[in-house]
């Protein structure tokens, strides 16, 4: 018997939006989506134009002990961010403005009924993230998924839980949790 190869793209922060965005243009492309430290782009907060668009998302862990304490609950994950020289890049408000110019067609009234209707979509957060704002700019695009017809979306939220769920303390259970998703999609693909 010859399977198909599937095909499932895993969006985390900056890169769930653009995965929202090429939903709307390629979900025929890919058999799944996970978006995994994402929201609603239109439900964002404003960029402060006199700073650097990160630093705010640490100010409901203060008093924190490195300036990127919204990431993650565990401070071996924090501390490797923190010493890899890749990460910790500021964000200025220019280059947001520039990736919600880009995020734009996201908002379009049928960008959503672009999505195929059968495409699974998952999203993880957890419920402490600030780029989701408690889940409240979150859950609203679950229920946009779903108002638009796509019969296959399905969450974990998790208690506690920061921006970097894949480095949390309790990642075995979102590994799991995110395998168990990924077997269903695939066995699906098989039949």
């Amino acid at each position: 018997m010859c399977y198909r190869q599937s095909l499932i793209l895993f969006g985390h922060s900056m890169g769930s939006f653009a995965a929202q965005l090429y939903l709307s243009k390629h979900s025929d492309l890919i058999d799944g989506v996970v978006l995994s430290g994402s929201a609603a782009v239109d439900l964002l907060p404003p960029v402060d134009p006199s700073g650097n668009a990160f630093e705010a998302f640490n100010a409901p862990f203060e008093p924190a002990r490195t300036p990127f304490d919204w990431l993650s609950r565990d401070p071996r994950e924090v501390d490797a961010y923190v010493a890899d020289p890749l990460c910790g890049f500021s964000v200025t408000p220019s280059s947001m403005a520039s990736l919600f110019a880009a995020l734009a067609p996201v908002l379009a009234a049928d960008a959503l009924r672009a999505v195929r209707a059968d495409l699974p979509i998952y999203l993880i957060a957890g419920d402490k993230d600030p780029i989701n704002g408690g889940l409240a700019r979150l859950a609203p695009l679950v229920e946009r998924y779903r108002a638009a017809g796509i019969k296959d979306v399905t969450h974990d939220f998790y208690a506690g839980g920061r921006h970097e769920m894949l480095n949390e303390t309790n990642r075995a259970e979102v590994v799991r949790n995110l395998g168990r998703w990924i077997d269903r999609v695939v066995a699906a693909r098989r039949r």
